[in-house]
């Protein structure tokens, strides 16, 4: 039934698209990647060996086995169901007149496959004897590593039919059907033969072929051979084999997404990888970025320190707004030249974005952010639920590819060490970075958990460690790391200007209870607006936010009926393109000389460069304060400036978001201790945060490096409680923003337009739009003003 096989849909034949058909079809996809998987490799290879401290390990080896993992990863696209599938969701004329009979066929077997294509790449290459044989024969690659690459590459194996973790390679869902046939006698998989005897050097004598029809019984037999098969390996890799195996897994997956990636002009697959790959930073490109920072001011003491460090892994302690930023771009003159660089911070307000595209910065740094947009590439996906997983995260990693200097929230990171999907489609930059992880202090124990791990596996990667305040738990862990790796560290971490980390620069004061018309918040923020002041007022949630800030509008002219000011608001749930609006005019604002009341979320503890005359706070975990306090007198440079008031006041912690119970008790904690002292320097907040944080954390177990075999994302960080998705009432100008877009990409279009909203019961029976859920009207209200709220609270 099936002339050509397909590896993704079909787009329509036009003679813009002639290389998309080349590259939609089962021999063109395969031939594509393994054309990046080798240029991937010729640009990269050494340099993922050496990041990882495998300098030992034969490059020779490395690529041949990547090479054989592309080559395998997508052989069980050659099945019935499949091809079912993506001639389904294929453009083509053509095919729209067997769309009838096809659609019969897709629903004798319920409408899904029986096996996920890429396990059955994995049961062909090692159940199948003769093709066994014939694969074993590839010289200087290992077989086993390859197929684990191969069948990983859509990170869906050890996942039962419900989506969790089973033990075992994959299930057969029910109402699939008895049997499913292979098209191993096609035309096109005996092609992929010969290009496998040309490209891996396997003999041109072609295996003998296995029958076409699979029984279901046959099939699980061979899910089971394999899965003895894999444990049995697991029991003798050690752990620079692990590093190898999750090097190579994460290649095959890169150049899958590279294969799959179109050209917007005529430009070659491999000259395309090789020029993104190159963009990295200058030494040059890093002293203007310092010089702008600067603004002809020389390094203060400690920057120096940070850009003089002769070890590998430095730590940095220093307060918000000392200077830190200058210091990490001084470190990376020596250490990013010739790299990516990586600045990530926790931040979770930006997480669904994963690239932070809005950072406070100098024109270089929008420069080396942004480079060479030209390069962009639309990604050819099939929109079938193979590629449908993943898909926002395929088009943000391509942003890592293409700059030299990425902003981050350290998920798009740490991420790899659990699988997560943005950090694995963005392995080419991460492969050629230095590192800078800042604001350490608020990783929760399981991200710091992380961090430990990368550390341990990155041990050819310049890494800067900043922090408000680190444990002697985390330095102690940080140290075992160290000595473990045979490197030494500093015995202390490098400390910020102690002139500015003395400076008395807050008061704190804690509310105990609170009136109904919030007067003990209320006079002192009316007050300091009419003294001309910067007032930030920052709550927990999204909805207390909008209802503060719309209590404080009411208020403002009730009270300030004169004035002209209009409180500002800024959270997570707006339209992307809305919150970069936001985002703008609060920096302005406060740059501005004019009395300002801006009502925030967590957003504002990690992306927002301002200096506030007054803080309001709920209250919140010892981490989350100091971020806070962070944007209190921040400017603060000289002891006659004076200091500055917080009011930390009571959070009811309903359903426990977003912080715990014991999370919160910090916070309480690090009021209580420091609420008696009249001047409360950035070195008080360090001294008491150390006192709160005792025990040694522990490295978490890992996905991307201890899985082996099983490949599938793990958390990162506690759950959180959002997704992303799309309004009804938006669809109409996502399509308009679509045809004005030169690639006509309707998902790059759709990023604007995304919104990330609290988890409602029932969002999964949702219409959906490519990747996104659409948010009915009747659920989601939207306003620019004030975002995304539900229609009942």
């Amino acid at each position: 039934m099936f002339k050509t096989l397909l590896a993704k849909s079909l787009p329509q034949q036009e003679a813009s698209q002639t290389q998309a058909r080349g590259a939609a079809k089962y021999t063109g996809h395969i031939s594509c990647v393994i054309q990046a998987a080798d240029t991937l490799v010729e640009q990269l290879g050494l340099v993922i060996l050496k990041q990882l401290g495998l300098d030992s390990v034969d490059i020779t080896y490395f690529a041949r086995t990547v090479r054989l993992g592309a080559y395998l990863h997508d052989w069980g696209k050659a099945n019935q169901h499949f091809q079912e599938m993506v001639y389904l969701n294929s453009e083509d004329e053509k095919i729209a007149q067997h769309k009838a009979k096809l659609q019969k066929r897709w629903r004798s077997h319920s409408g899904m496959q029986m096996l996920r294509h890429e396990i059955i790449s994995g049961i062909l290459a090692l159940q199948v004897p003769s093709l066994r044989k014939w694969l074993e024969q590839c010289p200087n690659a290992n077989l086993t590593i390859a197929v684990w690459a191969a069948i990983g590459h859509h990170l869906k194996v050890g996942l039962g039919k419900d989506g969790k973790p089973s033990g075992c390679i994959a299930e057969i869902p029910d109402g699939t059907g008895d049997e499913l046939k292979i098209y191993t006698h096609h035309s096109d998989f005996q092609a992929v033969l010969r290009m496998g005897s040309k490209l891996l050097d396997l003999t041109d004598e072609l295996p003998e072929l296995p029958p076409e029809i699979w029984s279901k019984v046959e099939l699980k037999q061979a899910l089971q051979l394999l899965l003895n098969e894999f444990i049995e390996f697991e029991t003798q890799v050690d752990w620079e084999q692990k590093k190898f195996i999750a090097a190579v897994k994460a290649t095959v997956m890169a150049a899958d997404l590279a294969g799959s990636a179109l050209p917007l002009t005529g430009e070659n697959l491999q000259d395309w990888i090789e020029q993104v790959l190159n963009l990295v930073l200058s030494e040059e490109e890093l002293q203007k970025l310092i010089d702008q920072r600067l603004d002809q001011k020389p390094l203060r003491q400690f920057q120096q320190q940070i850009a003089n460090t002769s070890h590998r892994v430095t730590l940095v302690k220093a307060g918000c707004g000392t200077g830190k930023t200058v210091g990490a771009y001084a470190w990376a003159k020596k250490w990013a030249k010739g790299r990516k660089l990586f600045f990530s911070y926790p931040t979770t307000g930006t997480a669904s974005q994963g690239y932070i595209d809005y950072a406070d910065g100098t024109n270089i740094e929008a420069t080396l952010m942004h480079s060479r947009a030209d390069l962009d590439r639309e990604i050819l996906f099939s929109g079938d639920s193979d590629d449908a997983e993943g898909i926002d995260a395929r088009l943000t990693a391509f942003q890592a590819w293409r700059k030299k200097l990425i902003i981050c929230t350290v998920d798009s990171v740490l991420g790899l060490i659990q699988n997560n999907r943005r950090p694995l489609y963005a392995w080419p930059a991460i492969a050629q970075s230095a590192f800078v992880f800042d604001e350490v202090h608020a990783y929760d124990d399981r991200l710091f958990g992380a961090l430990l791990q990368f550390l341990k596996t990155f041990s050819g990667a310049p890494i800067l460690l900043m922090s408000a305040s680190f444990t002697p738990g985390q330095l102690e862990a940080i140290g075992q790391v160290m000595t473990e790796l045979g490197e030494p560290i500093d015995e202390e971490p490098i400390r910020g200007s102690q002139e500015l980390e003395e400076l008395g620069r807050y008061q704190i004061q804690s509310i105990s209870e609170f009136s109904d018309d919030l007067s003990e918040v209320l006079i002192p923020v009316l007050e300091a607006l009419r003294n001309q002041q910067k007032v930030l007022w920052v709550t927990n949630s999204v909805q207390s936010c909008i209802d503060i800030y719309r209590f404080a509008q009411a208020k403002i002219a009730e009270c300030l009926p004169e004035s002209a000011i209009q409180p500002l608001i800024y959270h997570s749930r707006y339209r992307y393109k809305d919150r970069l609006n936001k985002h703008k005019a609060i920096i302005d604002a406060f740059s501005a000389n004019a009395p300002t009341l801006a009502i925030t979320t967590q957003v504002c503890e990690m992306s927002l460069d301002i200096s506030a005359d007054l803080l309001i706070s709920a209250m919140a975990p010892a981490a989350a304060l100091i971020q806070r306090l962070g944007r209190l007198n921040r400017r603060m440079t000289k002891e006659e400036e004076g200091t500055r008031l917080a009011i930390v006041y009571p959070w009811h912690n309903k359903d426990k978001q977003p912080y715990e119970k014991e999370e919160l008790n910090t916070g309480k904690q690090l009021v209580e201790q420091l609420a008696g002292k009249t001047k409360i320097s950035q070195q008080d907040l360090s001294e008491v945060a150390e006192r709160l944080g005792m025990s040694i954390p522990q490295q978490v177990k890992s996905a991307w490096l201890e899985g082996n075999w099983c490949t599938y994302p793990n958390l990162l960080r506690q759950g959180g409680y959002t997704i992303a998705v799309l309004l009804e009432e938006d669809l109409g100008a996502i399509a308009e923003a679509k045809e004005q877009r030169r690639d006509k990409s309707y998902m790059k279009a759709a990023q604007a337009f995304s919104v990330p909203i609290r988890i409602i019961p029932g969002f999964q029976n949702w219409q959906r739009k490519r990747f996104y859920p659409v948010a009915p009207a009747d659920e989601i209200i939207y306003s620019e003003e004030t975002g995304a709220e539900p229609c009942s609270k």
